[in-house]
């Protein structure tokens, strides 16, 4: 106990006040040294992202010439990306495409019942949103194995997806689903 009452009046106990005092100082002392491990290891992740970034963009420009040379000298054509034309999607379809993809990178199966218990929507209006989305541009491949409808995004447009937001997501339609 830091204080004792002596006839009215509080009396600190000096010694236990130093050695809690101490105490704390000790713990400020622990935390400023985790947080200062913690900054110089972001600086240095930063570095080195920086550093990747540098060479990620020299690999880019050597990557032009050797296309740019090999147009020229033995008539290289590059493959031609898909032209994908979205028509804008409502939130509940872009739900529905966040799981999808979300379903799809994670390599487990889409089927309208898994669509199903991670929505909490009947069948029947998953379906019909699966046919919409198909008919705004979004091109989903079914494949029906054992009698179920098993559901996967091309594989160019995930990547395409993922690089440009052909879809248009935003922050919380992610946060909503995460």
């Amino acid at each position: 106990m830091i204080l004792k009452k002596s006839e009215g009046s509080a009396i600190i106990d000096t010694e236990l006040f130093q050695q809690v005092l101490q105490q704390i100082r000790e713990e400020f002392d622990d935390h400023l040294e985790a947080i200062n491990d913690n900054t110089n290891e972001i600086q240095a992740n930063a570095s080195y992202i920086s550093e990747l970034d540098a060479k990620i963009n020299k690999l880019d420009e050597r990557l032009e010439k050797i296309e740019s040379f090999l147009t020229k000298e033995h008539s290289f054509k590059p493959a031609k990306l898909p032209n994908y034309n979205i028509k804008n999607l409502t939130e509940k379809e872009k739900d529905i495409f966040l799981i999808l993809y979300t379903l799809d990178s994670q390599n487990k199966k889409a089927t309208y019942r898994e669509l199903q218990k991670r929505t909490g929507l009947p069948k029947t209006l998953i379906q019909g949103y699966i046919t919409s989305l198909i008919e705004k541009g979004i091109p989903i491949h079914k494949q029906y194995l054992n009698n179920k409808v098993h559901l996967k995004l091309d594989t160019q447009f995930k990547a395409l997806q993922a690089k440009q937001n052909l879809v248009k997501l935003e922050q919380k339609t992610l946060n909503h689903i995460l």
